[in-house]
């Protein structure tokens, strides 16, 4: 009884969220659709960066964040050694454990 009402409390915050990441999404849409149908809106990151007003604190983290991810992208990663094999497993070999060799076909 006491799990139905607690379903029943939580169907309306479950039916907002979704509500609001619908909402989200259609937003979205249509500022890709008035990209689409304005080619000056294109280009509109480029042209702020080239613009002498700064930012509002909330857009700088993430053109800071947009940044620092391009740039671990673009740094190479080192090879691996050649001569590197597997790595043993943590713990190391297990005792009463006897390792049995493969043999072979032709015998």
């Amino acid at each position: 009884m006491k799990l139905c009402a607690v379903v029943l409390m939580l169907a309306p915050l479950a039916a907002s969220a979704q509500q609001q990441e619908i909402q989200r999404m259609l937003i979205e849409r249509d500022r890709q659709s008035a990209e689409f149908s304005r080619p000056e809106l294109r280009d509109l990151h480029q042209r702020q960066d080239r613009s002498a007003v700064a930012p509002r604190l909330d857009e700088r983290g993430a053109q800071a964040r947009e940044r620092d991810a391009e740039l671990l992208r673009s740094v190479p990663r080192p090879a691996p050694h050649p001569d590197a094999g597997p790595l043993p497993l943590p713990g190391g070999p297990r005792p009463g454990v006897d390792p049995v060799a493969p043999q072979s076909l032709g015998q």
